[in-house]
């Protein structure tokens, strides 16, 4: 059985990690004496709480105030100050990025370049949006990612990292444990970028950063050593690190380094898919999540009377009250023993009776539950829909040209970002009253409503199983920009036009990128309505070793002759 231990409005449960700035845990909290929700728990070590981050609620709260809702963070942060403080998001199963390279290097299991870079996307894309709310991070390092077992990244400390940062000074112990992946710089930004930096090369070769100095040495001598090969780092991925790490220019802005990453995420051999890390991670903390799991499923039928909350006046009375109240209670005993023996004849009689109205309430609340799970399986699926719609339209917003086509996207965006808060409004509903059935029905099966489709294990590729290209299973047809011929210059009214492109498919089929490899240029509209129709159209993904992977296909477009 679990042991729990309350801090604040929370009981702690398992310790997932403990690193330099405290520990993290799976907690949660109760509604009278039974479980009500989980939580990831941040405690702090007493090096920190000494340096006085429990004086500092009000800035905690108004920084997580200004990320509520951004992507690449937690969500629905918690701050309780004083002594012990604690900071708290909702619960997402996986592990620190710390105990992520840890494991892998124990275990020996490679971590390839696509498992690198699709970490690095994540981070530098909560960065990026942390910059643009007027916001920096200053502490940045694998202690402060957390990765789900379902291969997305988190920087869990956002609301509180720069107020740590500021409390450095008297934390020796911390600030040295995390000395490598800080460096004096002219700007919060490239402060960030070296830490993001530090991190990549740590990711790659399994090798804390060296001193300053020495740093320009390491970056031409590194090989890939986590994916266990001994060829050099990739030529575009190192030309980042030298920008990241200020061996050479740094990025002057945010738009600047996204531009690069984009460069070096989707031009080269090695493209990041979500489904490749969720493969990895399963691999890597089969056992934890298993483990976890289990643990979760107890939380939920646990008795938590020990740690519900006595109402006032319960206990009161005293010595002299419990003396009256027992005399009371041994004169009703005496008369409920008098009625005894009629009661139990009656109750034979009723309890028949009864049997088949309990029966009749046993499978009320049976169909009550099925059609919960049902409506939270609906909206689970309805979720996965959306956040694949929300991937595209960010794409199509970057990719757009004009302001009209940026903001026509980003109030897509917008809506189906409501659309999330309501969905989730609407589970949480849901589960509540599946709950408060359970309790009044404790013998109804209520069984897990099948999640909305993730990266699951995939299984071992079949005996010669071939690699194949993407593959476009439904063309979209562009509109013709200009049907009249007269607005054209003569070397396009005079011949047939097309425009090719070339799209990258991730392993769920999504079309994420579109570049023009042939197209007509200039302001006629022909590559723009290629790279939508592209974009409307579905795929099927690549294949490689029998598993479903990303990679590019090329599509031609012909619009003929203008009329």
């Amino acid at each position: 059985m679990a042991s729990y231990t309350r801090l604040g409005s929370y009981l702690l449960a398992d310790e997932l990690t403990a690193d330099p700035f405290g520990k993290i845990h799976r907690g949660l909290t109760i509604v009278g004496s039974t479980f009500d929700k989980h939580f990831l728990v941040r405690t702090f070590s007493e090096e920190v709480t000494n340096a006085g981050l429990g004086d500092k609620v009000e800035e905690i709260d108004r920084a997580a105030s200004n990320l509520a809702g951004t992507r690449g963070f937690g969500h629905n942060y918690h701050i309780e100050g004083g002594k012990s403080p604690v900071v708290t998001a909702d619960h997402v199963p996986g592990r620190s990025l710390a105990q992520m390279i840890e494991k892998a290097k124990h275990e020996q299991i490679p971590l390839g370049v696509d498992h690198s870079l699709s970490v690095l996307q994540g981070l530098a894309q909560a960065l990026i949006q942390l910059h643009g709310k007027g916001m920096s991070h200053g502490i940045l390092s694998p202690h402060s990612i957390w990765v789900s077992f379902e291969g997305a990244t988190q920087i869990l400390d956002g609301p509180f990292a720069s107020i740590v940062s500021g409390l450095l000074p008297k934390c020796p112990v911390l600030a040295a444990s995390i000395a490598r992946y800080r460096r004096a710089a002219t700007t919060p930004l490239n402060q960030d970028l070296f830490s993001l930096g530090a991190i990549l090369y740590e990711l790659l070769t399994f090798e804390k950063l060296p001193a300053t100095d020495l740093i320009p040495g390491a970056l031409s001598r590194a090989t890939l050593k986590a994916a266990q090969e001994d060829a050099p780092i990739p030529p575009e991925i190192l030309e980042l690190l030298n920008r990241l790490l200020m061996v050479k220019q740094p990025f002057e802005n945010a738009n600047a380094f996204g531009a690069e990453l984009e460069r070096v995420l989707y031009d080269g051999d090695y493209s990041p898919t979500t489904f490749n890390m969720a493969f990895f991670m399963h691999t890597l903390f089969r056992e934890e999540n298993e483990l976890d799991n289990q643990a979760m499923k107890a939380d939920q039928t646990a008795d938590f009377s020990p740690f519900a909350v006595v109402e006032p006046g319960v206990y009161a009375g005293g010595e002299g009250a419990m003396g009256s109240n027992l005399k009371k209670y041994i004169k009703f005993a005496a008369a409920g023993a008098a009625v005894l023996v009629c009661v139990i004849g009656f109750m034979t009689y009723w309890g028949v009776s009864q049997k088949k109205a309990a029966e009749e309430v046993q499978k009320k609340a049976q169909a009550d539950i099925d059609a919960k799970n049902a409506e939270i399986q609906r909206l689970a699926q309805e979720q996965w829909k959306a956040d694949q719609e929300r991937q595209q339209l960010e794409f199509k917003a970057k990719e757009a040209k004009d302001t009209q086509a940026r903001e026509e996207a980003q109030r897509a965006i917008d809506e189906l970002n409501r659309q999330t808060e309501e969905n989730k409004r609407k589970k949480e509903e849901l589960l509540k009253q599946k709950q408060a059935i359970q309790l009044k029905n404790p013998n109804v099966v209520s069984t897990t409503p099948t999640a909305a489709p993730t990266p699951a294990t995939p299984a071992a590729p079949a005996a010669g199983a071939s690699d194949a290209p993407p593959a476009l299973t439904s063309k979209a047809s562009p509109s013709v920009p200009h049907p009249n011929k007269s607005s054209l210059p003569p070397a396009l009214q005079n011949s047939d036009i097309s425009v090719t492109v070339r799209v990258f498919v991730d392993a769920q089929g999504r079309p994420l990128k579109v570049l023009i490899d042939k197209g007509v240029g200039g302001s006629f509209g022909y590559d723009e309505s290629a790279r939508e129709a592209a974009l409307s159209s579905t795929y099927s993904p690549a294949m490689k070793g029998g598993q479903p992977s990303s990679g590019w296909v090329n599509i031609t477009y012909n619009f003929g002759k203008p009329q």
